[in-house]
């Protein structure tokens, strides 16, 4: 499948990413600190996600801290050729991976409420 991009789009991609490029600045230290300091892992809830990718159903773990479900890790755990064997691996791997076996830690939808004002 061809794909075909006039230049007046063209040029606005360019000026769209130019603008971005602009706007951006580099980070911090203290913004990746979280990965090198990872005591902050012991309080997670662990989530499987299982997604069709490439003809493979592939089986994510998402680590997301219970006060501050915004501190989060997404890995890559495997993947299956059939989707209730990623489901069953998925959630096997999940509680193997819990720090919590009890499933007691949880993240409430209800911290990711943003409001753009």
């Amino acid at each position: 499948m061809s794909c075909f991009i006039d230049s007046e789009l063209y040029k606005r991609i360019l000026k769209s990413l130019d603008i971005q490029f602009q706007l951006e600045t580099a980070g911090n230290r203290e913004d990746m600190a979280f990965m090198v300091n990872d005591r902050w892992m012991r309080d997670t809830a662990v989530v499987e996600n299982v997604i069709r990718r490439d003809g493979l159903w592939k089986i994510f773990l998402i680590f997301a801290h219970y006060r501050n479900p915004l501190l989060l890790i997404r890995r890559e755990i495997s993947e299956c050729f059939s989707k209730n064997t990623a489901i069953i691996y998925g959630q096997y791997m999940r509680r193997i991976a819990a720090k919590d076996p009890r499933g007691t830690l949880e993240v409430d939808i209800g911290d990711f409420t943003i409001h753009l004002n």
